[in-house]
């Protein structure tokens, strides 16, 4: 099997889950509320904060490769923990973990891969590539997710759990086969490589584009925190069941809204992958306010189709014009950096987010959040004009 073969099945097996987001209606039927859950994330955005410059130094300093498999293998016991889970504190250890997890594979994975591509002289492939492997994870997911949802909703979650762990173990194998070429150690220090990498993060070719991206980035989560048991809610009057008894439909929902879409938002071409890059800040909390405002399913299904599109591309975008200005031998460390920052924001977010729903209620929390990061995502269109437009412009896409 070739390289890219290989990295096609890492990623198909790593993003293939049969739970989603449903697991909030899992944690809500152990007896966990609102406010635990947004705790929860809160801990687990932190664990991104606390966990991501020391597991970046990790790629950088010692392997990329190494770090992505201990990334991976805490993926699979965070997985054993859920699916044993019984109370709160059993959640909190799951957040914990699984968070290290993720700061171990966070930039280390696309990294590995650049750098494979570099070595092999195919570095300008990379958005191609990146573009397939999305592709291809995103058609699987749409059939895994409304499986597991349905086998959720008649024999409990414990099956679609497991399933999930099977996958997480067949990536680890998976990424024990594919090779590290020419790996290239910093010669500086510990400290002075982190530092370095920060001074890269935070010089005003990168500054914008890292600002704007924790823009979108909450605004997405506060369009989907909780949106399962929202919609489930909405769902179960309208037929006259429980959330219970909507969890098949929530996850053939969740494959139109939060999988296939992306699939339209990776491959799309330049021109309109452009336009949803510049009009995500602001038109994602439009959604939210809408989904809000009129409580029609179809309705809100259909807006967080084009969420999610439009976040997609976004992310794409933004992702692919990293790699492209991170000097190669602090590439994980500044991407590191940069998920740092970003947790820290959705840590605030998420423990104040979990709080109001409970105070005020899911639709009111929701209105006047979504109110609130459109006004950011105003303010950084106007920037756009002014003294961000150059940094925030698409590079990559010139270079082609």
């Amino acid at each position: 099997m070739n390289l890219l073969r290989r990295y096609r099945l890492l990623f198909l097996l790593m993003n293939t889950g049969f739970i989603g987001n449903l697991t909030v209606i899992y944690y809500l039927s152990k007896g966990i509320t609102y406010g635990q859950i947004g705790l929860v994330s809160a801990v687990s955005a932190l664990g991104f904060f606390l966990f991501e410059v020391p597991t970046g130094v990790v790629a950088d300093k010692v392997s990329r490769k190494t770090s992505v498999l201990i990334g991976m293998a805490l993926f699979s016991l965070g997985t054993v923990i859920l699916i044993l889970l019984r109370n709160f504190p059993m959640l909190v250890a799951y957040a914990v973990i699984s968070s290290l997890g993720a700061t171990f594979v966070s930039g280390s994975l696309q990294a590995w891969l650049f750098d494979n591509l570099r070595h092999l002289e195919m570095e300008k492939r990379y958005r191609e590539v990146m573009r397939d492997v999305k592709t291809l994870t995103l058609v699987f997911s749409a059939f895994s997710i409304p499986t597991g949802a349905f086998l959720a909703q008649f024999y409990g979650f414990t099956l679609p759990l497991v399933m999930t762990l099977i996958m997480e173990l067949g990536a680890l194998l998976t990424a024990l086969s594919i090779p590290e070429y020419e790996f290239k150690k910093p010669e500086v220090s510990y400290h002075l490589h982190v530092l370095g990498s920060a001074r890269e993060l935070f010089k005003g070719d990168l500054l914008p584009l890292v600002l704007i991206s924790i823009s979108v980035t909450v605004s997405i989560n506060q369009f989907r925190k909780f949106f399962e048991p929202y919609l489930g809610g909405i769902l179960a009057e309208s037929l006259g069941t429980t959330i219970m008894g909507t969890l098949g439909v929530l996850g053939v929902v969740e494959a139109l809204i939060k999988t296939l879409p992306r699939l339209v938002g990776v491959r799309l071409g330049k021109k309109w992958s452009v336009r949803a890059y510049e009009l995500a800040p602001v038109a994602i909390p439009v959604f939210t306010v809408l989904s809000v405002l009129f409580q029609n399913p179809i309705f809100i299904i259909l807006l967080g189709v084009l969420a999610t599109v439009l976040n997609t591309a976004f992310g794409f975008n933004v992702s692919v014009e990293f790699q492209h200005r991170i000097p190669s031998e602090k590439r994980a460390t500044v991407l590191s950096i940069n998920m740092m920052f970003s947790a820290l924001v959705m840590a605030a977010f998420y423990a104040v987010y979990g709080f109001a729903v409970d105070m005020a209620g899911l639709g009111e929390a929701r209105l006047i959040f979504a109110v609130i990061l459109l006004v950011v995502g105003v303010a950084f269109k106007i920037a756009s004009l002014g003294p961000f437009g150059e940094p925030l412009k698409l590079r990559h896409l010139a270079e082609d």
